[in-house]
């Protein structure tokens, strides 16, 4: 089974990404709770995800997930940004946090902002990394409106489209269509295209077709990955199957 390793200890952060790819045979490792802790001194969010991916997957050994994230208002030119999780000083409380934004924002017409995440997914024995977005538009609401859901910036963010602020909306409709879940969505197609087969593999039980992602690699990952290893190379071979045919086995 595949193994990535997620780099954050950000408990509301992991959460979302174990909802998000949970499902794939694939497992996510938790960072050490003896796991140093990185200094994110990059200027953009694709930068500040790389370090940490590059330190915590060499050392680590293992293909590393990391993100970064910011909220971005346009009335405050772009702030708080890259600078998210840092703003007003890493350890000052959330709730002081946004009492400020809103305070800066009291006499503000525009109100416009959006969540913005970049996704790497490193794999250290290539020394390379492949990277995703997704960016969620809305506005910064009037008042912190918490709900059952989300954490950060989320009381204050209402996504266009909807009247709930993302804590309120919680945690089904946030995975659908928040910044890090459009990112991740991403990741989950990488995965399955590039790490997993993807559409080269096909697998039938009484003549239904099996998705790939959730039952085949339980049952098949040595062999099919020993198949794909062996016979990506030969351009004469371009279709394999694989078939087991129940009856046959019990007539013989």
């Amino acid at each position: 089974m595949i193994k990535i390793l997620v780099a954050t200890k950000n408990e509301g952060k992991l959460k979302e990404i174990k909802e998000i790819l949970g499902d794939l045979p694939i497992k996510l490792i938790s960072l050490p709770e003896s796991a140093e802790e990185v200094v994110e001194n990059g200027s953009t969010y694709l930068e500040n995800a790389l370090i940490k991916a590059k330190i915590y997957g060499q050392k680590y050994k293992l293909i590393t997930l990391a993100d970064d994230s910011g909220l971005e208002i346009d009335a405050l030119n772009g702030l708080p940004g890259i600078y998210s999780s840092r703003y007003l000083g890493k350890d000052t409380p959330f709730l002081t946090k946004m009492e400020n934004i809103l305070e800066l924002m009291k006499n503000k017409d525009n109100r416009k902002a959006r969540f913005r995440c970049v996704s790497v997914l490193y794999f250290p024995k290539e020394d390379r990394y492949v990277s995703f977005e997704g960016v969620v538009e809305g506005e910064i609401l009037k008042e912190i409106r918490y709900g059952n859901a989300g954490f950060g910036y989320d009381p204050i963010f209402k996504p266009d489209g909807f009247n709930k602020s993302f804590s309120e909306l919680g945690s089904e409709i946030k995975n659908k269509i928040s910044h890090r879940a459009q990112a991740l969505q991403k990741v989950r197609e990488y995965i399955l295209q590039n790490l997993m087969g993807g559409d080269m593999i096909e697998i039938k039980v009484n003549g239904k077709r099996l998705p790939a992602n959730k039952y085949v690699y339980s049952v098949f990952e040595k062999v099919i990955f020993a198949l794909l290893e062996t016979l990506k190379d030969l351009p004469e071979i371009e279709t394999v199957e694989i078939k087991i045919d129940k009856k046959k086995e019990e007539e013989a």
